[in-house]
């Protein structure tokens, strides 16, 4: 299906972004502004979702859309990045569905939006990577946005539990040792003129 499916995309994009801005402006309202950046890439999100995967977007089977990270906890700032999660059942469900993936992962970037993708299976989300924990950390915060309800429910309420008990001591030191390198590089101090609100110590992140 070509994105002529989805009208516009590109103006509704700019123009709720602009009124974001200015009420952020106005307001000052830090929290109302990722809240509102995060309904609003949400959205975008689904229009390709039904443009491109299934119109009904409680399907199809065996495949589901989640947000994770910064996403997933709906606190999307300006310029950070989108970390989603195509979900598959199995390899055949994750070939099937490699084009859908492509065109809806194109329609984002031509957007000019930081998508971060990720494809894997039920079984693959049950692992521990060493080598990118990160990824395993994102999960944590992940969250359904469309596709097969149940496969979802799967990863939330049954693999990443099994996962936490049986790798949370990796789990928390690769979180601390992410914090303490992110105060490193901010400066190890609050009293910053110009403190980076999300990265740095006592940040939006903590």
């Amino acid at each position: 299906m070509s994105a002529a499916a989805v009208p516009n995309l590109r103006d509704l994009y700019l123009f709720r972004s602009g009124e974001i801005r200015e009420h952020f402006k106005q307001t000052g309202d830090g929290i109302a502004a990722v809240r509102g950046r995060t309904a609003l890439v949400e959205s975008i999100a689904l229009q390709l979702y039904a443009a491109f995967v299934a119109p009904d977007l409680s399907g199809p089977q065996d495949f589901c859309l989640a947000a994770l990270g910064g996403f997933g906890r709906r606190v999307l700032f300006p310029g950070s990045d989108v970390d989603i999660l195509f979900l598959c059942q199995d390899a055949r469900a994750e070939q099937q569905y490699k084009p859908a993936i492509v065109n809806f992962c194109r329609e984002m970037w031509d957007l000019r939006l930081r998508v971060s993708p990720t494809t894997r299976s039920l079984a693959e989300c049950g692992r521990l990577y060493r080598d990118n924990l990160e990824f395993n950390m994102s999960l944590l915060d992940c969250r359904y946005l469309a596709g097969d309800g149940p496969l979802f429910a799967r990863l939330h309420d049954e693999i990443l539990p099994r996962l936490i008990v049986r790798e949370r001591q990796p789990l928390v030191q690769n979180l601390a040792e992410l914090t303490r390198t992110r105060h490193a590089k901010y400066g190890q101090t609050i009293f910053h003129l110009e403190p980076n609100l999300k990265e740095g110590p006592g940040g939006l992140r903590d």
